[in-house]
């Protein structure tokens, strides 16, 4: 649920947040983490540091 308040508090809509699979809300929450200047590491699967 955190991950789709999260995409919400980016601008997406409450009900294609609600609506992602648990791969497509993963991979949205890494591009926009990305976008806010975060590094995702897809191996360890943890964020780090740019």
């Amino acid at each position: 649920m955190i991950d789709c308040l999260y995409l919400v508090g980016r601008g997406v809509p409450f009900d294609v947040a609600f609506s992602l699979g648990e791969a497509e809300r993963l991979a949205f929450v890494v591009a926009c983490g990305e976008l806010d200047g975060l590094e995702f590491d897809w191996k360890t699967m943890l964020w780090g540091t740019p």
